[in-house]
């Protein structure tokens, strides 16, 4: 069981290979975090800290995604997403996140695959009413933060790989850290090419980004 932890936190780690240009706030910075750049042994706090971040984080870029890919898809459709967004809303546990799992590998895939995407929601916004315009510039805000964040946890990840076979009693919980280590590899994978033209999301959604995204909180998405 701890083996297949390991390889599943490596796989993760291996996924993140995300550059963002350098002028965008703290997107070009993946921190160490606090299990550390590798080595020693990784505690039961830091362990909780990890899963609690990484459910909150994917949170956020799941409900983000889904109303940027409802955007450039149907703007006029944003309102039927609320029931799916007040769900994972409430959301605490990672297991019941990974639930959502296709939805957000749908919805990264439909914003990967527009050839301008902020052409795109560019026309969206102008186009909205102004509940729209709300839903799509937080949208646009909050997923800033998810990469960075992601980018966070990613480099936690590294630290988690090297310190999880000094620590047997973490081994109980691999499933957990199996299924968070998968959502962070996913949206390393996903949100990629997304991070090299969040500039330009920001202007689109007329929107400025966090001048340091991964210390930011997402601001609420309501209806």
């Amino acid at each position: 069981m701890k083996k297949v932890l390991i390889i599943g936190l490596a796989a993760a780690c291996a996924m993140q290979s995300t550059t963002v240009p350098a002028q965008f706030g703290g997107l070009g910075k993946i921190a160490k975090g606090v299990m550390g750049g590798g080595g020693g042994t990784a505690t039961s706090t830091d362990a909780d800290g990890f899963l609690t971040n990484a459910t909150r984080s994917t949170k956020n870029v799941m409900i983000s995604a889904a109303l940027l890919a409802q955007a450039v898809t149907d703007r006029a459709g944003l309102s039927g997403r609320k029931a799916q967004i007040e769900a994972l809303q409430k959301v605490q546990d990672i297991k019941e996140l990974s639930a959502h799992k296709e939805m957000l590998q749908s919805d990264l895939a439909t914003l990967n695959q527009r050839s301008d995407l902020a052409g795109d929601l560019s026309a969206a916004y102008k186009a909205g009413d102004d509940q729209q315009k709300k839903l799509i510039g937080t949208a646009v805000g909050n997923l800033a933060i998810g990469i960075a964040r992601n980018m966070q946890l990613a480099g936690q990840s590294s630290g988690l790989v090297s310190g999880i076979g000094s620590n047997p009693a973490l081994a109980s919980r691999a499933g957990q850290f199996k299924t968070a280590a998968g959502l962070v590899g996913l949206q390393a994978k996903g949100l990629g090419g997304i991070a090299t033209t969040m500039p330009k999301l920001l202007a689109a959604a007329r929107v400025s980004g966090p001048k340091e995204a991964a210390a930011s909180e997402p601001q609420p998405v309501t209806f």
